[in-house]
């Protein structure tokens, strides 16, 4: 009994930091999204007042349910508001910061990669956005791209927690990736006999 609920301990503790870490990342995203940018600021004032537009269309949809029309039409006017943008002024970094946040909520993880790899090309030297990175590379699935921006994120920050914990979350994911896969891949004559075992183990069980 101690057991059990020592194990249902663990789980529930478990699902909390994941819960807790998942927030952080979003909280720095949103953070990191809608922050005004140090460099590269627009001279027109056309795009001056498109970009706060399209925030404001985000900020809109953030809170309408995942499948709601109306915030799919929101972030499609935030969305084509900003390309825009950049179409026009691709150096401008506030335009892919909002962009992201879009892409985001949209969860376009291929065009939100595509976007920040271009933000860090006009900021390199920021962490966030190798950490934003490696958010859009794990939900696509690429576990070890996204680890490789964590490593990224902390050479230029080794004292940022988030990037710290963030990188023990991946790395255990791709443990238990790893680990799943060397148990598809046992022998499977030794499957066979697993399982002949558990059955016999079944039957026992059933006759007593």
């Amino acid at each position: 009994m101690r057991l059990t609920k020592t194990i249902g301990t663990i789980k529930i503790n478990e699902e909390n930091m994941k819960k807790r870490f998942l927030l952080a990342v979003l909280a720095t995203a949103t953070t990191l999204l809608f922050s005004q940018p140090q460099a590269a600021a627009l001279t027109t004032g056309e795009a001056e007042t498109a970009i706060p537009e399209a925030a404001k269309l985000y900020m809109e949809a953030v809170p309408l349910a995942p499948d709601s029309l109306k915030r799919a039409q929101l972030l499609n006017q935030a969305e084509e508001i900003l390309t825009g943008v950049i179409d026009h002024y691709p150096d401008s970094l506030e335009a892919h910061r909002k962009l992201l946040g879009v892409y985001m909520l949209k969860q376009d993880y291929t065009n939100g990669i595509r976007t920040v790899q271009n933000a860090i090309t006009l900021s390199p030297e920021d962490p966030k956005l190798f950490i934003t990175l490696a958010f859009f590379y794990e939900h696509s699935g690429a576990l070890e791209y996204s680890k490789a921006m964590l490593d990224q994120a902390l050479q230029l920050a080794p004292n940022n927690k988030l990037a710290t914990d963030y990188q023990t979350s991946i790395q255990k994911k791709i443990n238990d990736a790893l680990l799943q896969s060397s148990e598809m891949h046992k022998n499977p004559e030794d499957i066979y006999n697993k399982s002949k075992q558990m059955i016999k183990n079944a039957d026992r069980k059933s006759v007593v």
